[in-house]
């Protein structure tokens, strides 16, 4: 079976929000594989540039197609630098790292159809990853800021649910989804389960502690009060509050609270204000860099941001490659810090990030709430790989 390149194909799909974004597919043999690019409303100002989609297609067409046309869809690091290169910038802003991020996924998914292997274990090899842990689940259950047209001021607000089984924490997931949405419509009353951008209910909450009121008392109806601790995703570059307010409210949070994960706590300008955190709490906290760090090598070995963390997000499109985003997880995991997968709010039906989350032994994943089809497609997905994992 040849493992060349024969065909490279790129299409405008639409995100979970209606917006344009690209997807390709490539062929080599008689092995077909796509991907899809998703897109974030809360970005950090050093993600990899996106063009307009028509543009990125047109990229794709009529550059990155000449130079990738005949080669082994097993060189995925030669292929991402020969993109990348051919972009010529900085931040994928010639070419556009939506242009870029979608065949050096699609590069990987047909590798491994190639090989005649699963996702996530072809993952494990080009990672070089021996942890055969599950990651846990990070659970949106409750959205707010950006993602949600109430007036929480905070973003996500998260159940964690243990990975050793995976199957059994995506139906307690759905349990708790079920049964919030439930209490929420009898104290709010039907409005409360209109959806966020990542299929969070956003209900109208008067203070931004009571979400984590509503699913701690959800999970003690559901008798999970045990099994589940949370998490917050602050998106504190949207935020108004000054540092100290902060510190005083996450402060609060881990001394009434299971709180396990927070993330972006702090404008990302403001490392010096994680690195406080993290020494005050960080002994049982993960003080998590999303914007602050965009999962870019070069940012995580930075002196300011070595000191501030101990959890990175890693999203694939803020970096723009496949090869990119794994050296990432390879600094991170050397720094003995814990990976978090996660998707975007601007999502598609792509479910690589669940066999990322496998394929790289990461401590989390991030999908959203076990509602709306991009977000379901990725749970579904997990399904599959625990069955996966049995044989």
């Amino acid at each position: 079976m040849s493992d060349k390149i024969q065909q490279i194909e790129a299409r405008i799909i639409l995100d979970s929000r209606g917006e344009k974004t690209v997807e390709v597919s490539i062929t080599a043999g008689d092995q077909r594989a796509t991907a899809a690019c998703p897109q974030g409303k809360s970005r950090g100002s050093g993600e990899a540039v996106f063009r307009p989609a028509a543009e990125a297609v047109m990229n794709i067409q009529e550059e990155i197609v000449d130079v990738l046309i005949g080669r082994s869809v097993f060189d995925q690091i030669g292929i991402d630098k020969a993109m990348i290169e051919l972009d010529g910038t900085d931040d994928k802003s010639r070419l556009g790292a939506n242009a870029i991020l979608p065949v050096s996924l699609a590069l990987a998914k047909v590798a491994a159809k190639v090989k005649g292997q699963q996702l996530w274990r072809y993952l494990r090899e080009l990672s070089a990853t021996t942890s055969n842990d599950s990651p846990r689940l990070l659970v949106n259950l409750i959205n707010g800021g950006l993602h949600a047209g109430n007036d929480l001021m905070f973003q996500e607000y998260l159940a964690i649910l243990p990975g050793s089984k995976m199957t059994e924490a995506v139906n307690n997931s759905t349990r708790l989804y079920k049964k919030l949405g439930e209490k929420l419509v009898e104290q709010f009353g039907p409005t409360a389960i209109n959806l966020g951008d990542e299929g969070g209910f956003a209900p109208l909450c008067s203070q931004d502690e009571e979400p984590f009121k509503l699913i701690m008392k959800t999970a003690d109806d559901l008798g999970l009060v045990d099994t589940i601790t949370v998490g917050l995703d602050a998106a504190a570059d949207n935020l108004s509050k000054n540092d100290e307010e902060l510190i005083e409210f996450y402060h609060h949070l881990v001394e009434t609270y299971p709180l396990e994960y927070l993330e972006d706590p702090f404008q990302e300008d403001k490392p010096e204000s994680f690195s406080q955190l993290k020494n005050e709490i960080g002994n049982g906290v993960l003080i998590v860099g999303d914007d602050l760090t965009v999962t870019n090598p070069e940012r995580l070995v930075q002196p300011e941001i070595t000191t501030a963390i101990n959890g990175v997000i890693v999203k694939p499109n803020q970096i723009g490659s496949l090869s990119e985003t794994l050296e990432a997880i390879k600094l991170t995991q050397a720094a003995n810090w814990a990976v978090i997968i996660s998707h975007r709010s601007g999502e598609t039906n792509d479910d690589f990030i669940a066999d990322l989350a496998f394929g790289v032994g990461a401590w989390g994943i991030k999908l959203g709430s076990p509602a709306r089809g991009e977000r379901v497609a990725k749970y579904n997905r997990l399904l599959a790989i625990d069955q996966e994992l049995v044989f």
